[in-house]
């Protein structure tokens, strides 16, 4: 795409076979709405700025100017705190708040997995577990409020996160979730290839690349070295995330950029 976006962040049981409950001996993972994060705009405030610029970003992904869309998505940024697990949250759920598309949001960053709290789980086994542990994949998949929505949390850290997520059972994992079902989208939560050789192996194997940029902090050398570690010609585009409204033109959605910076310091 080439294109920058500014993008502004009664309790449920998850169902689990109850052969693997006994195998694994945990509580299942509890879904509290109360314990929602605030940064989840696109779930919370659908009718909201900021849930619209992820609907423009979601039709530009899901309707390219030529060629087919991307089935596996990888977000990432080029430092840490630039907010690439808000707009990997967000964008999951606005493609999957459409008629037809599945999602599975996927936490790579096993390091510091957050995504399971931001939708109101408790403290979950997740990828860190299946790749290290050979448990079943299905066993700690997350259902959401959305329906069409499923998290594969991170899981518990690991020593070497590297180790799982370079190996080949990871890249069988990426093939297989990509093939089974021929409306589903993956979104990957990465961190910042600079910092982790496993985000690298992951743009590898996926479809397109979105950079997360932290408007007024990230420099452009960062970012030009971001881009040579991963090469140009899988990235669709940058979002400008941070961005201060009061400083734009669109003077009517002051209140919204003042919200917005409230979700990403929480």
């Amino acid at each position: 795409m080439g294109k920058i976006f500014n993008a502004l962040k009664k309790s449920n049981k998850t169902k689990m076979p109850k052969k693997i409950e006994a195998q694994l001996d945990i509580e299942k993972p509890v879904y509290e709405h109360a314990e929602i994060n605030g940064c989840l705009v696109t779930l919370l405030n659908p009718d909201s700025f900021e849930a619209g610029q992820f609907k423009i970003l979601r039709t530009n992904l899901l309707f390219p100017l030529s060629g087919s869309p991307p089935r596996t998505l990888m977000i990432t940024s080029a430092v840490p705190g630039e907010g690439k697990s808000f707009v990997s949250a967000n964008l999951a759920i606005s493609i999957a708040q459409g008629i037809d598309e599945h999602v599975l949001l996927m936490d790579c960053d096993i390091r510091k997995p957050c995504l399971h709290t931001r939708f109101g789980f408790n403290d979950v086994r997740g990828l860190s577990d299946y790749l290290a542990n050979g448990i079943s994949i299905s066993s700690v998949l997350l259902k959401t409020k959305l329906k069409k929505l499923t998290i594969l949390p991170g899981g518990k850290p690991y020593n070497n996160p590297a180790e799982l997520l370079t190996s080949e059972k990871m890249s069988a994992l990426l093939k297989e979730v990509k093939i089974r079902y021929k409306n589903r989208y993956i979104i990957i939560d990465s961190p910042p290839p600079q910092l982790t050789a496993e985000s690298s192996a992951i743009a590898r194997q996926v479809d397109g690349i979105i950079l997360v940029i932290k408007y007024g902090s990230t420099n452009r050398e960062t970012v030009s070295a971001l881009i040579n570690i991963i090469g140009k010609e899988k990235i669709l585009g940058v979002i400008i995330n941070w961005f201060d409204m009061r400083s734009s033109s669109y003077s009517d959605f002051r209140e919204y950029g003042n919200l917005y910076t409230k979700y990403q310091k929480k």
